[in-house]
């Protein structure tokens, strides 16, 4: 009987790759372990056979396999740990590389790939609006926007832990989840991401199947060049400037729309877990949850993607979805007279 132990149980990823174990894994043992500070509510720990606190390594020795799931445990462990293993899948404590926007930007540009207009410093941008923000080195959360003038700019708390890129218009974001060893790609799945949450970009809300051979080449170039090993997501935009791909960053973790991927390719688990189960060929999916999270003027139009997906995704209760949706009109209405409010002031 195989003893597995999920880090950061509570993240929609952990969820879909519990949901699947759970599924296929026969008679096995499924502990969620929660790094410090944090939290999980009780639907999404019913995933779970039991919820762990992990304080040190020694936490970690009853367990055949460990899996970091976000961006924080997945440092921890690498930085704690080193090199490690799931399954037969090396995951190189290099990839914290990919953690420092910046530095790694340099290094794909290197290799050919197209990126952004990249400042590392807000001092650096002039007049260059709007200007697209994220973290500097990948802590996790949703720290990221569009600043539409240097008064937007002014108002972000620790400006000093961002980098600032070109804007590329449109939303839609093209993203190539994959397993690789030693800079060789062993299986990756394609997706294009048409609605967001927050809407500039983060957690996928619709995705589609996408299949393009320019996004796995660069993939292959950025993969094979850099050595990676492990998993991850290598995101990109289209750029109709340049009518060409836009590289935008490496996540060496787990991606919060894996599902959608563990449901068309089923070689992710294959060699993580060496579980099989049969793939369900799935075009589009909705993250139901996510889309009730959306501001209400992204929410109203978006709805009809509830008819268009083919597979619609929730890890909460269905009890929970109108919560979610009353709690959002109230955010959202509160937001709008504020912003009101501060316009008449200023007149």
């Amino acid at each position: 009987m195989k003893k597995i132990l999920i880090l950061s149980p509570n993240l929609d990823q952990a969820l879909a790759v519990a949901r699947f174990i759970r599924r296929y894994g026969k008679d096995w043992i499924l502990h969620g372990g929660l790094l410090a500070g944090e939290k999980i509510g009780s639907i999404r720990a019913s995933y779970y056979d039991k919820i762990v606190d992990i304080r040190n390594l020694k936490n970690l020795e009853a367990y055949d396999y460990i899996l970091p799931t976000g961006a924080r445990s997945t440092y921890w462990m690498a930085t704690q740990i080193g090199d490690f293993y799931v399954g037969n899948v090396l995951f190189s404590k290099n990839n914290i590389l990919c953690f420092d926007k910046y530095n790694f930007l340099q290094r794909v540009a290197a290799l050919g790939v197209p990126i952004p207009k990249t400042f590392k410093n807000f001092e650096e941008i002039g007049d260059e609006y709007p200007i697209f923000y994220k973290q500097k080195f990948e802590k996790g959360g949703k720290v990221r926007g569009i600043a539409y003038s240097h008064k937007d700019l002014e108002k972000l708390p620790n400006k000093h832990e961002l980098i600032f890129q070109e804007y590329i218009p449109g939303r839609a974001t093209y993203g190539v989840g994959f397993i690789a060893q030693n800079g060789k790609i062993l299986t990756v799945f394609q997706h294009e991401e048409l609605l967001s949450l927050p809407i500039e970009g983060g957690s996928a809300v619709y995705v589609r199947r996408f299949d393009d051979k320019k996004l796995l080449s660069y993939t292959q170039s950025i993969i094979n060049n850099l050595g990676l090993s492990g998993w991850g997501l290598v995101e990109f935009k289209y750029c109709n400037k340049r009518r060409d791909y836009v590289f935008m960053e490496v996540n060496a973790k787990l991606w919060a729309s894996i599902e959608f991927a563990l449901i068309n390719n089923n070689k992710f688990l294959k060699y993580m877990f060496d579980i099989s189960y049969p793939e369900t060929p799935t075009d589009s999916a909705l993250y139901i949850e996510r889309l009730f999270a959306l501001d209400l003027p992204e929410l109203i139009p978006s709805i009809r993607y509830i008819i268009e997906s083919d597979k619609i995704i929730r890890y909460c209760g269905l009890w929970e979805l109108p919560i979610i949706f009353v709690r959002n009109v109230i955010s959202s209405i509160t937001k709008k007279l504020i912003k009101n409010s501060r316009i008449k002031r200023a007149h």
